[in-house]
């Protein structure tokens, strides 16, 4: 496998949620695959995978483009590039697979042919500018070429309303203060713009034809697999992390609890902890 170093100095990557990105990945694998299908990418086909995490939509993508075509994976962290390239010698597929080191706040990546199928998970958020983003995406198609940015869905719900310590309604209060971290995080870059607008719009805009959205169900019912669990908690964990500041005394205290392995109401040993979340991937084409 290649890497392509177009990188021109600056940002940091931000990395992931948790510490074990592939396992998380494994968990809502199946809302992944729902969420590609609707791409409808062919063997032969060239594809650009921006941001691709610990890799599992790059091999999805290598695995449907075929031994005749490419997958350009894009991301401005070097790790998760690693990351990638592991996960595509570990399917057979790295010799399909082109990573190339770029932060999209750049520009387009400049990549040495035109694409059939751009997609973006969970990425294009971060940029200050989210329609100056979506348009350098744009740029990468050929004639007739699909866009695809899976971005929003619903929050996800883990626990039950009363969880029986602290104030009922725990996680929904932790969603509003994580809502606050973001805002407060996006708003502090000097060159952030507002985006103001639905994403459905940002492609229109952008020059893209029949514009339109679908969404996977994530539906793991209580109890959970234990694998599943683990990812459950690094997510809480982090998430925590982040909202800390926009916590109440009280509630950073229950959560302190939840997930401590060795308090009573440690999270690990609840058997009604589940996972329900929804995510939507919108997606539009060039003209002809």
């Amino acid at each position: 496998m290649t890497i392509i170093h177009e990188r021109r100095g600056g940002r940091t990557g931000t990395g992931t949620s948790t510490g074990e990105p592939a396992a998380a990945e494994a968990v809502f694998l199946d809302a992944t695959l729902a969420l590609l299908e609707p791409l409808a990418v062919a063997p032969g086909q060239i594809v650009v995978d921006v941001g691709p995490g610990a890799g599992t939509s790059t091999v999805a993508l290598a695995r449907a483009v075929g031994e005749t075509g490419r997958v350009y994976a894009v991301d401005l962290d070097p790790a998760m590039l690693e990351l990638t390239i592991e996960a595509a010698r570990a399917a057979g597929v790295s010799d399909r697979v082109r990573a190339v080191l770029h932060d999209l706040e750049d520009g387009a990546p400049p990549l040495p042919e035109p694409a059939d199928v751009v997609w973006s998970s969970w990425c294009v958020h971060h940029a200050h500018d989210w329609d100056a983003a979506v348009r350098s995406l744009t740029r990468l198609l050929r004639p007739g070429g699909v866009l695809g940015i899976a971005e929003g869905g619903l929050p996800t719900r883990c626990l039950p309303w009363d969880i029986g310590i602290g104030r009922p309604g725990l996680e929904i209060r932790l969603d509003e203060a994580h809502d606050q971290q973001f805002t407060r995080w996006f708003f502090d870059r000097p060159a952030a713009v507002r985006p103001r607008r639905a994403w459905t719009t940002i492609l229109a805009d952008a020059g893209l034809l029949d514009v339109t959205a679908s969404t996977a169900l994530v539906d793991l019912p209580a109890p959970l697999p234990t694998e599943t669990r683990r990812v459950v908690l690094d997510e809480f964990a982090a998430r925590v992390r982040r909202a800390a500041p926009y916590l109440d005394d009280t509630d950073a205290a229950v959560w302190q609890r939840l997930l401590d392995p060795h308090d009573e109401h440690w999270l690990g040993t609840r058997d009604d902890l589940a996972l329900l979340s929804a995510r939507t991937a919108f997606r539009g084409r060039t003209p002809a």
